[in-house]
């Protein structure tokens, strides 16, 4: 049986992506480890955030690279390609979905759909607005036209 460890994004900006979460999520990171990792914990849950170019600049210096890496890490690394945005969907639940919509369009941190309905399995409304990197945010909630 697999335990979930953490759900986390790959971000191009850290400092850009975490501006964002910090006020989509209105919270502050509660852990960060340099700018590879910042974290997000809530109701027992967590997302984080990681930054590939943490690792790019370290690599790129060659200094002590023994003490961070191993030689499996450092190949995998050379031949691996990201491909940042739409990699995973966080969902959110809001409990007044239009006044959540207002607020985050407020925001102004990127693009903000209408509010749709879905009624596939059972009937619900959303909206999705976009993180820096494009990774689709879904937030759901009571909604009352």
């Amino acid at each position: 049986m697999l335990h979930l460890g953490s759900t986390y994004l790959i971000v191009k900006n850290m400092e850009k992506s975490i501006n964002f979460y910090e006020k989509l999520l209105r919270m502050k990171p509660t852990a960060k480890n340099f700018d590879r990792w910042v974290q997000f914990d809530f109701e027992g849950k967590c997302i984080a955030l990681y930054s590939d170019e943490f690792d790019k600049r370290m690599i790129e210096r060659g200094e002590n690279l023994e003490q961070h890496y191993d030689d499996r890490y450092l190949r995998f690394y050379k031949e691996r390609k990201i491909n940042y945005g739409n990699n995973i969907v966080l969902n959110f639940w809001a409990e007044d979905l239009k006044k959540e919509h207002e607020r985050i369009k407020r925001l102004n941190v990127g693009s903000v759909s209408e509010i749709m309905y879905l009624n596939i399995s059972s009937p619900y409304y959303m909206f999705i607005v976009d993180d820096p990197d494009g990774n689709s945010i879904e937030i759901t909630g009571d909604y009352k036209e």
